[in-house]
């Protein structure tokens, strides 16, 4: 059916699109961390998780929180 096949496709593509930050974050640690990946906190939002995931400090959560917010707006 034509009218239900997109469902799927979106829900594929909602999942690739949810793993950008692990994805950025591996490749990160891959080239400028010697590979030491670090594990996602379940706790933390999108944006304090990527930083924790690259290694960054307590304040760069912040700011990432923040980028993600503003470009989320951008679409």
């Amino acid at each position: 059916n034509k009218m239900a096949a997109w469902e799927s496709v979106y829900e594929d593509a909602s999942d690739i699109v949810a793993r950008i930050p692990i994805i950025a974050a591996f490749i990160y640690n891959l080239k400028f961390r010697g590979d030491k990946q670090i594990a996602i906190d379940p706790k933390l939002d999108m944006g304090a998780n990527f930083a924790h995931m690259i290694g960054q400090s307590e304040e760069y959560k912040d700011v990432a929180r923040m980028y993600f917010i503003l470009h989320s707006d951008q679409g």
